[in-house]
């Protein structure tokens, strides 16, 4: 009978403690998700008034738990700029990663983004505002809310 490992043993190769420490933080973002069920805690602000500093107003609010949870939620956005990378054509043309492979260039989400902006700059310009306009505006709604 002949066993082949499919060279279980050079998984150790790739993953270095770095990787596993990215891996790591990565679940740990993913897992970040707003609790089923209505939880609060008591939000307690202090405004001091500038013409009388000992009559500070207090104020309580009850928030949910979920506006807390959700903030943290928005460290996913990483993964539009591997998304980014994996399809981009840099990435996947042959041509590309050998010629890159000769010159010892490193295809990573900063290289991407540079290429695009010397190719399309405009498109990327807006793309890059608009979801920062989208993103901005929720956190803002968060916040106040």
């Amino acid at each position: 009978l002949f066993i082949c490992d499919n060279l279980v043993d050079d998984w150790r190769i790739a993953m270095t403690w770095q990787r596993l420490g990215q891996l790591g933080l990565e679940v740990l973002v993913c897992s970040i998700h707003p609790i089923p069920g209505s939880y609060t805690f008591t939000w307690t602000t202090t405004v001091r008034v500038r013409s009388d500093p000992l009559a500070d107003i207090e104020s309580a609010v009850e928030v949910p738990v979920d506006v807390l949870l959700s903030l943290p939620m928005f460290l996913r956005l990483y993964l539009i700029c591997r998304v980014m990378l994996l399809h981009s054509k840099l990435f996947t043309d042959a041509s590309s990663r050998s010629i890159g492979a000769l010159n010892r260039i490193n295809f990573n989400t900063r290289f991407v983004l540079k290429t695009l902006m010397t190719i399309c700059p405009g498109t990327v310009l807006l793309v890059f505002m608009v979801s920062l306009w989208l993103i901005a505006s929720w956190l803002l709604r968060a916040c106040e809310r």
